[in-house]
Order: C-alpha cells, then sequence, then structure tokens
C-alpha cells in the first residue's frame, strides 16, 4: 500500500521543487530517472543545476510504501542521521544534502544524498576477488564508533524461533536441531556499528573495486555478523552455498578472527527459498550451521 497520491514513476512536480529548493535559490532540476531496485522506496537520479552552472549529481529517495512508515515512520530521519554519522568516517557512503522527515515540503519522507560514483556488480565476472572486497568492506564498517551519537538498537526482521521446519526439506532433523539452538539463551556479543542491510545489491563498483556502500537507514548496533549473515544469506539465494562458504573463508582471512553462527542461524528463515535450487542451497547451508554449532 503505497502513500496517497505517491509512486515510483515519474518524479512528481511537488518532489522536483523540494529538490530545487534544497540546493538553493535558481537551482533547477535538469534530468531524474528512476534507478533500479527499491522495495519500499522510489529512488531517482537527479542531475541539478545551479546559477553557477554547475551541475549536482544527487539521489534523491522518496519513502511511497505507506505500509512501512506507518510500522517506522521515521524513516528518512533515521537515514538522515546516519548519513551525517558517516560523514565523520572514512567509509564510501552518500553524504546528506536535505531531509524532508514527514513528508511536509516534498510529496512523502524523502532524503536527497550525493551520487555516488559506480554501478552495481550483481553477476561478476571473476567471483574469487568480488568476495574478497566484499569481506574487506566490513572491518572498517564495524570499527566506526559513533561516540556519544545514539544510534538505534539492532532489529531483529527473520526471527527463526518462530518457524517450523520446512516441508519441502530433506534436512528436517537440522532445521529442528537449529531451531532448538536458536531458541535457547544467546550468546553475549559487543555491540558494534553494523551496516544492518549489507549485500551486493548495495555496494557500487568501479574498475573492480567498491566506491560506496548504500542504503543505511537500518544502521545499528549490534554484533558483527548481522551483516556477515545476512550477506551470506543472498550469496546462497543468488550463487549457492559453495560460493557462500568459500565468502566465510576469505572473510576469516581479512578480519582473523572466526565469526559466531549463532547470529546466522537467527535469522535465517525458509521463505526466501522459492526455487527447487534455492531450497537445495538453503538445506545445506543449515546443515553446515548445524555442524559448527553442535
Amino acid at each position: 500500500m503505497g502513500w496517497p497520491g505517491a509512486h515510483f514513476g515519474a518524479l512528481p512536480a511537488r518532489a522536483r521543487a523540494w529538490v530545487e529548493a534544497s540546493v538553493g535559490r535558481r537551482a533547477h532540476v535538469l534530468r531524474a530517472r528512476q534507478l533500479r531496485g527499491g522495495t519500499a522506496s522510489a529512488v531517482h537520479a537527479v542531475d541539478v543545476g545551479t546559477p553557477s552552472g554547475r551541475v549536482l549529481r544527487l539521489v534523491l529517495r522518496r519513502n511511497v510504501r505507506l505500509t512501512w512508515l506507518m510500522e517506522e515512520p521515521d524513516l528518512a530521519e533515521k537515514e538522515a542521521r546516519n548519513l551525517q554519522l558517516l560523514e565523520r568516517s572514512a567509509i564510501p557512503a552518500p553524504r546528506l544534502v536535505a531531509v524532508d522527515p514527514n513528508g511536509a515540503d516534498c510529496d512523502v519522507p524523502a532524503v536527497l544524498m550525493t551520487r555516488m560514483p559506480g554501478r552495481l556488480v550483481l553477476q561478476p565476472a571473476d567471483i574469487e576477488p568480488w568476495l574478497r572486497r566484499m569481506a574487506e568492506l566490513l572491518p572498517p564498517i564495524h570499527a566506526f564508533d559513533p561516540g556519544s551519537v545514539l544510534v538505534q538498537k539492532w532489529v531483529l526482521w527473520d526471527d527463526l524461533r518462530l518457524c517450523q521446519p520446512p516441508g519441502w526439506s530433506r534436512r528436517v532433523r537440522d532445521w529442528e536441531r537449529l531451531i532448538e539452538i536458536v531458541r535457547g539463551p544467546w550468546p553475549a556479543y559487543e555491540p558494534r556499528f553494523v551496516h544492518r542491510d549489507f549485500q551486493h545489491y548495495n555496494v557500487l563498483w568501479s574498475r573492480g573495486r567498491p566506491t560506496a556502500v548504500l542504503d543505511w537507514v537500518n544502521a545499528s548496533m549490534g554484533p558483527v555478523e548481522l551483516d556477515f549473515g545476512h550477506f551470506r544469506r543472498n550469496l546462497v539465494a543468488d550463487f549457492g552455498f559453495e560460493v557462500a562458504e568459500r565468502f566465510l573463508h576469505l572473510y576469516r582471512e581479512v578480519v582473523g578472527a572466526e565469526p559466531d553462527p549463532f547470529w546466522e542461524a537467527l535469522n535465517l528463515t525458509p521463505e526466501w527459498a522459492k526455487t527447487e535450487q534455492q531450497r537445495r542451497e538453503l538445506d545445506a547451508y543449515v546443515g553446515s550451521l548445524v555442524a559448527k554449532i553442535g
């Protein structure tokens, strides 16, 4: 369900006017095109001309899903706050230009930010260096200290504790064991700064190297394995279990530590496995987690 009057298509006149007002007097939108992706928001690349002749290359995220905003009305405000926080870091992330936290000026709650260079690489020609560089992105994120700034505590999106073994599984006992494990006591962890939606759909690349990490709305304080496990789950879905295992080995090399598999298991629910192939790969993943946890 969308925000009344808002949509994912062409950039509305009211949103254009807000962008221009946010950039400054006599600024004008030259071009706007919708970017791929975005399930809860409409994202546009916007080129804005200024009186000096300079062209600003920006991105506008408009939160158009009413159902999401009913659950989290401060989505735009959170993203803006996180982007401001990241200005103190060396993490390659967009910079905040303006925010309309409640849609009073833009047509919906919105964030205007700088456009980062690069493009998505979803099917790398050589997956090994791609995986390693994804792993290398994580330590600087997790080492970032927000200081006195209050960052939200992590939220559990997918909860295996609420699930039953899927009827399609050939590893029902492994599922039962994993569910039993996560229903038990949680291990202690040191809260660290985490992206929370770290995956290849949120990383831009140029000439074989990452240029930006995007989509910081859910940045939180939590176990570092939340980022590691979220990406592993996406690797299992898109590339298969063996590729996800290869990322595990590379991650170990990069961080010099063994990630706690409990946090992977806690977020691992069966609903996202839609195809027969994904279900086979997920079963293999579940079996490996049971073997690691015991």
